[in-house]
């Protein structure tokens, strides 16, 4: 890695390209400060999202939606336009306290990243419904922090094919 003193402009190519990635400590904190702005707002696009499931058993569809920490009275499930709504407030858990600074190691590349744990989050997110889905159907059980929702599917209708007579 390059210091200020070894940090020299004049080592670029004549066509703009770099001859070796060498950056200065300025350039580096300017970097780490772009990474950081921009993880935030990645995560608040990303909202209150979490991983889930829909399996297909055959005769009907099981969604797993892991929410850990929570109850099924800390969880509203509802049907709203064939999606199933899901909303869960933080638990009551208390979380490791400490301060930021303390808590914070470096990786191989030098990056600092917070070792405090697992920090929940307040969820209300939409799982479309497959099209085949019965949404007088729906059920729905928790356990151990995880919510299984049970929706039988519809079974096909058939359509008699007409012969057209020809003239």
């Amino acid at each position: 890695m390059c210091d200020e003193k070894n940090f020299d402009q004049r080592r670029m190519h004549p066509h703009g390209h770099p001859t070796q990635f060498c950056f200065s400590p300025k350039d580096v904190a300017r970097m780490k400060h772009m990474a950081g702005g921009f993880m935030k707002g990645f995560m608040h696009q990303m909202g209150s999202f979490v991983p889930h499931n829909i399996d297909d058993l055959g005769t009907e569809y099981l969604i797993s939606i892991p929410l850990p920490g929570r109850t099924k009275d800390d969880v509203k499930v509802s049907l709203i336009n064939n999606n199933i709504n899901v909303e869960a407030k933080k638990p009551n858990v208390p979380e490791k306290e400490g301060k930021e600074e303390e808590t914070k190691q470096e990786n191989c590349c030098g990056v600092p990243f917070p070792m405090n744990g697992f920090k929940f989050i307040d969820v209300n997110m939409d799982i479309p419904l497959p099209a085949d889905a019965d949404e007088n159907s729906v059920s729905s059980k928790m356990s151990n922090g995880l919510l299984r929702i049970t929706v039988v599917k519809k079974p096909a209708k058939n359509i008699n094919i007409s012969e057209e007579e020809n003239n």
